[in-house]
């Protein structure tokens, strides 16, 4: 077998010295045992020029089988790589993190992944989450066995329904209360995901708040509410079916502002002019809670 080119253990490119000691024997082969051939010699230069050449030709070799690597692949080559798995580079994404989209490095749920990731990349779309129900019932969600649901905001029905539709295998249905109808192989296919309700509230907080132990003033309550306000908006904003509630308010309040300062109590309400409910505040599958930064009020106790 081969010392050298693509082995068990990957590529081994062949040394300098190998090449040129192999190309030193070919001109002994041709012009005898007593061939000049030191490196001062006009066929020593013209070896050493060979061999440089040769070497040049294994560097390449062996930059074209890492190219089919993804931890070594770069640019557009590892592009190419993601488009064999589905999964294309996410805009002003970086090697480094879409090399570790196309190897699943660290995710338990890679057909979660790949499908959060296709559809995401539909224009205008500001929040996806996909799930799953692989068991032979109907789950607390209302999915049905064997079923996959993806719940969006913004974007376009068909860019959704034909974004999702290669992750959607024989035998597992699509499930939501939208559906866009796409062709695959001249046939019709018709695709349900979820366009979660967004419910508008208000929050109303009651905490207590006492200097650090370095002295230092609690925060203000503008400056709590815009922390519960950050937390509940944008990327962090909670999923499609989770309610509010008073653990869920402690829980970021307590993190951002340490144990001095305690949510007491919260009540929300249906915006515009909804009546005060204690938390928690529930919210469907086909819901989605939409907290109104600007109705968010504290008050110390």
């Amino acid at each position: 077998m081969a010392d050298y080119g693509v082995l068990p253990e990957g590529f081994a490119r062949k040394p300098l010295p190998v090449l040129l000691s192999e190309i030193e024997e070919k001109a002994r082969e041709v012009f005898g045992d007593g061939v000049i051939q030191t490196p001062q010699s006009p066929l020593g230069q013209l070896n050493g020029m060979y061999a440089s050449l040769a070497s040049t030709l294994w560097e390449i070799a062996e930059g074209t089988y890492q190219s089919y690597d993804p931890d070594q692949a770069e640019g557009s080559r590892l592009a190419m790589l993601g488009r064999i798995r589905l999964v294309e580079r996410m805009d002003g994404e970086q090697d480094p993190e879409f090399r570790l989209a196309i190897t699943n490095s660290g995710r338990a749920r890679i057909d979660i992944a790949d499908i959060d990731r296709a559809v995401s990349r539909v224009g205008g779309i500001t929040f996806v989450r996909t799930y799953l129900n692989p068991s032979d019932v109907t789950d607390a969600d209302g999915l049905p066995s064997h079923s996959v649901a993806v719940a969006v905001l913004g974007g376009d029905d068909a860019e959704i329904g034909a974004a999702l539709r290669p992750y959607v295998v024989p035998g597992i249905d699509t499930y939501g209360n939208a559906r866009a109808d796409v062709e695959v192989d001249g046939y019709c296919r018709t695709v349900y995901f979820v366009r979660p309700v967004e419910v508008p509230l208000g929050l109303q907080l009651l905490v207590s708040a006492e200097p650090d132990r370095l002295g230092c003033p609690p925060p203000s309550a503008a400056a709590i509410a815009l922390t519960v306000a950050n937390a509940l908006t944008g990327a962090t904003r909670p999923a499609n079916g989770v309610d509010i509630t008073l653990h869920m308010l402690r829980t970021i309040v307590s993190a951002a502002h340490g144990v001095n300062v305690e949510v007491l109590s919260a009540t929300a309400n249906l915006l515009v002019d909804g009546p005060l409910v204690a938390l928690p505040y529930p919210i469907g599958f086909l819901e989605i809670a939409k907290i109104d930064p600007t109705k968010i009020t504290v008050a110390f106790a």
